[in-house]
């Protein structure tokens, strides 16, 4: 029974193999796989404040990952054109030769003409002539309705380290004023523009990080949505392989205990997944052990996990909280937890738990436990009518 039982809001250890190039070495295969399945056949505009040659590597990394899956990308750019055309620049970065157009005023003329070069299949570069490559690519991100919208500032996400989640719905937070002088106020604006438009979400990084930020489980930014990102409810039968991953990969990083597959697929029987909106992906999910502590009136939060990106999306509480709606449907007096991490101590501290003595919880879980890591295990308990 060693290893920790639950895992909340800790970043993964990278692990296998690292695909893309320089600075590759931050993207594991298994990560952009992740994220390639979900942006597949999905179109990305990107706002970009500047073009080098590190931006232009970057641009070649996330191009490559999204057109193995179908998905398209519309780069906007402000900078003077270049001596070669911005066809000249970017067609060996892109791979292919671009669709390059020069922003008109948003009617539908013009937007006929960007929504047909982007059903064509190419890659499509917007010159803004002069206006704010972060003001155009909110607009048009807005006007194609696309899934993903992403700002490049030079000074990367907000907070410092950035944060990896906001939601424009609560003002509290505080981004509007840290951001608002960020490039002559135009962020924040872009940002909800983009997001009131039915845009799902939007990513503000640095240019030079835009391959972590798109295919790294930590990112690199800030990640701003409107309202919820994920919604809690069942797994399926084709969650299997991804919870199973996930599981793997909380192993990997010391912060879930193994289980066999039949013990993970007993899990996945009826537990429950915070599901990315807009998508299949799971951002965490979570199990209730219950058979071996039904006599006591009690059941385990098993195998707690949240991908670290979308940590500040609220996916865990999310899923404590309909964990425990169940055990009271169920009739369970209470839900218990043991972990080693101090950080799951305070997230579940935070979700209404208290921390109570070993005995407290029932005597089965105890039954083959690693004696050393028991001395370090914190047991906690919250009632289900709490």
């Amino acid at each position: 029974m060693g290893g920790p039982d639950v895992r909340v809001v800790l970043r993964p250890v990278a692990s296998g193999p690292v695909v893309g190039g320089v600075g590759a070495e931050l993207v594991p295969e298994s990560e952009r796989a992740f994220y390639e399945a979900e942006f597949a056949g999905e179109t990305l505009v990107v706002g970009l404040t500047h073009v080098d040659e590190a931006v232009l590597a970057q641009i070649g990394r996330v191009s490559r990952s999204l057109y193995r899956t179908r998905g398209q990308l519309v780069l906007v750019v402000d900078e003077a054109h270049p001596a070669d055309g911005w066809e000249g620049l970017l067609t060996p970065a892109l791979g292919t030769s671009p669709v390059v157009l020069t922003v008109g005023d948003l009617d539908c003329e013009w937007l006929a003409e960007l929504w047909l070069a982007v059903a064509d299949g190419r890659p499509v570069v917007v010159d803004a002539a002069g206006d704010a490559a972060v003001t155009v690519a909110g607009r048009i991100a807005s006007s194609l309705r696309v899934r993903k919208l992403v700002v490049t500032d030079p000074a990367g996400g907000w907070g410092e380290p950035p944060r990896s989640f906001a939601d424009v719905l609560r003002p509290d937070q505080g981004f509007a004023a840290d951001l608002a002088d960020r490039q002559d106020g135009r962020v924040v604006p872009a940002i909800e523009e983009a997001l009131a438009g039915g845009v799902l979400s939007v990513n503000l990084c640095r240019a030079d990080d835009l391959d972590r930020e798109l295919y790294t489980f930590d990112g690199t930014g800030t990640l701003f949505t409107s309202g919820g990102y994920v919604r809690v409810e069942p797994l399926r039968v084709a969650d299997l392989v991804e919870v199973e991953r996930l599981v793997s990969q909380g192993v990997d990083a010391g912060v879930l205990r193994p289980r066999e597959r039949h013990e993970i697929a007993r899990i996945a029987v009826d537990g429950l997944g915070a599901r990315v909106l807009g998508g299949d992906h799971l951002a965490g999910i979570v199990g209730m052990d219950r058979d071996d502590y039904r006599d006591d009136g009690m059941a385990e939060v098993a195998s707690l996990y949240t991908v670290s990106r979308f940590s500040g999306s609220g996916a865990g509480g999310l899923l404590i909280d309909a964990l425990v709606e169940r055990a009271a449907a169920e009739g369970l007096a209470a839900l218990f937890a043991v972990t080693v991490s101090s950080e799951a101590v305070e997230f579940f501290l935070r979700k209404g738990f208290v921390e109570v003595e070993h005995d407290v919880v029932p005597a089965a879980k105890w039954r083959g436990y690693d004696p050393e890591r028991r001395r370090r295990a914190v047991a906690l308990l919250r009632p289900t009518d709490s």
